[in-house]
Formats: C-alpha cells, sequence, structure tokens
C-alpha cells in the first residue's frame, strides 16, 4: 500500500464521524480544500514538513508507516526473570500506568479477545491472582516452591496496591470482550494439575480459590447483565461476545484520545506491545469482525447468558467438590 494513502486511512480513522477529512487537513497544513483533496487522493505527494505535521497534530506513528513498507513492526518486550521478583513489580507498575492514563483519557475504549481471563477481573482476589502469578513462575523457573512459600517471599503490600490500580482504572474503561466456551478452562486446568503436584500446604486453600472464581463469574455477569461497570459512583459500558470458535491467543486492543496499542499475550503473564497504527487496525478490524460472528451475550440475550454463566459454575463447582472431598 502507498505511504500517503496508508497514512491518510490512518488519519481518517482517528476523526470523528462528523468531521470531513479534507477539512481538517486544510486547516492544519494552511490550505484550501481542492489543495487538501489531491493531497488525499495523493495526486499531490506530502512533503516532509506536512507530513511531520499532521503526525504530530494527530498522534500517529512515522515510524509505523514507514516500517509498514518494509513488513517491519516495532514491538516493545520486557523480560521477565523471575528470579528476581522486582522485575514482575516493575513490568506490573508498568502496566498499571497504563491502564491509568487510559483511564483518565477523554476518548477511550478496550477490546479484548480472551483465550483467558483478562487480568483485570482477577484483581478483586490476591490468593486467585497470586497463584496465576504462582504458575508462571513454576513454569518458567526450576525452584520447586509451594504456593504458601511463594506467596510469603513476595511483596504483598506492593503487589495488592497494583492490583487495586489496575482494577480501580479498568472500571473506568468502557471494555468490550470476546469469549468463547473454553475461556475458563485454563485457570481451573491450571488449578486441578498443581492440586494434583500438592502444591497447597493449606487445606482451604484449593477451596477459597474456587469461591473466589465463582465470585469472579458473578462480578462478570454482572456486568454482562447491566452493560456496565462502576467505579465511585460513576459508569462505564461493559459488552461481552461468546465466540463459536476457539480463540487461539489473547488480544488487547486499547484506543485513548487518538492513540492505539495493541498487546499479544506471551505465557501466562507477560505480552508485547506495540503502537503501529496499521497493525492496530488491522487487529480492531479483526476483532469487530469476530463480533458480528459472535453472540452477544449482553443486553437482551438472558437465556444464552443464563446457559453460558451456569456452565462456569457448574464447570468450578466440580472441581469444588473435588477439593473438599479430598480434605475429608
Amino acid at each position: 500500500m502507498d505511504v500517503q494513502k496508508l497514512f491518510f486511512e490512518i488519519l481518517k480513522s482517528k476523526l470523528p464521524s462528523n468531521y470531513r477529512m479534507a477539512d481538517v487537513v486544510g486547516e492544519v497544513l494552511s490550505v484550501g480544500s481542492d489543495s487538501a483533496y489531491r493531497r488525499i487522493r495523493g495526486e499531490k505527494e506530502l512533503t516532509l514538513k506536512e507530513l511531520m505535521v499532521l503526525s504530530q497534530r494527530f498522534n500517529i506513528s512515522l515510524d509505523s508507516i514507514t516500517n509498514y513498507e518494509s513488513n517491519n513492526i516495532l514491538f516493545k518486550y520486557t523480560p521477565l526473570d523471575l528470579n528476581d521478583m522486582n522485575n514482575y513489580y516493575t513490568y506490573m507498575d508498568d502496566l498499571s500506568n497504563l491502564f491509568e492514563t487510559i483511564a483518565k483519557s477523554v476518548e477511550k475504549e478496550i477490546y479484548f479477545m480472551a483465550m483467558d481471563i483478562p487480568v483485570a477481573h482477577f484483581t478483586p482476589f490476591l490468593e486467585l491472582t497470586f497463584f496465576k502469578i504462582y504458575t508462571w513462575f513454576r513454569s518458567v523457573n526450576k525452584l520447586q516452591l509451594s504456593y504458601d512459600e511463594f506467596v510469603s517471599q513476595s511483596d504483598i503490600p506492593r503487589l495488592s496496591a497494583i492490583y487495586e490500580k489496575i482494577g480501580n482504572a479498568c472500571n473506568q474503561i468502557p471494555s468490550t470482550e470476546i469469549w468463547t466456551k473454553n475461556t475458563i478452562e485454563p485457570l481451573l486446568r491450571l488449578l486441578d494439575y498443581y492440586s494434583d503436584l500438592n502444591c497447597f500446604e493449606k487445606k482451604g486453600t484449593l477451596p477459597l480459590l474456587c469461591h473466589q472464581i465463582l465470585q469472579l463469574a458473578d462480578n462478570i455477569e454482572k456486568y454482562t447483565l447491566k452493560e456496565e461497570k462502576e467505579y465511585k459512583g460513576k459508569t462505564a459500558f461493559f459488552r461481552m461476545y461468546l465466540s463459536p470458535v476457539d480463540i487461539m491467543n489473547d488480544f488487547m486492543v486499547t484506543k485513548h484520545d487518538g492513540i492505539n496499542v495493541t498487546s499479544i499475550k506471551l505465557y501466562t503473564i507477560n505480552g508485547i506491545f506495540t503502537s503501529n497504527e496499521y497493525f492496530c487496525l488491522e487487529v480492531e478490524k479483526w476483532v469487530k469482525d469476530a463480533m458480528t460472528k459472535s453472540l452477544f451475550l449482553s443486553g437482551a440475550s438472558a437465556r444464552e447468558r443464563f446457559k453460558f454463566f451456569r456452565e462456569i459454575k457448574n464447570k468450578t463447582n466440580n472441581l469444588l467438590e473435588k477439593f473438599e472431598k479430598s480434605i475429608g
């Protein structure tokens, strides 16, 4: 695709629907409508100065445009060596700062393609959140710690504050999530697996984690029914869709004041992030296309919504029953 054509496609996506691009371009470049149209149609090449002025005005990364031509995309990746937990604390601080920045923006929205449950839903449940970190720690390190030893070595006050910031910020951001009937499965399988490995010293931990999963499901069901989340009396819309096919990876697309960022989850916790305009637009288009092929669980789909959350709770209760029998 021609770089100038790509640039104006990205610019168009950033403008409110009631704005005429030729008027906006003409005003920013101080040229008439006809001259602006010629640039938009590619009949007149943008000068480097014009390209810089427009890109700065509308927060469009020139690097992402030029990399598109060579099929290269820049991603941000933070390696997490869990031999030093400070790496994880720093990563989560950065993530909470991202969500807080989005929450403070005027125009904001998040899309999730959820192969696994999005992180914000875990944050009210400290033990369950620690379990997710613990399973990742065990998967990337050779140390054989129990869940209880891992928690005792963690900076609980610091992590609690980070999780609270993430949860509070996400409750202020309008969001759309696409799940499948199997989105709950990775969490339940991990819980069952680490139970079989006798990784829990306290008998009550496994039932507690199951009860927290049930509460998590209740929270999401409430959001889905009301089509909104709430934070300190203010609400943000929440939409949930059920995909008929499994999702092959976790994607998050964040949009705030003309800046788009896409993240792809790696492993259980970490991810890679890019603000490449064309890639973000393509992923957003893919997500919206998936929405059209999915069942809208929010609003009027009472029967399907009930069936979906009942299945999640039944699977969790079956695991809870197994744990309760094992501890007698």
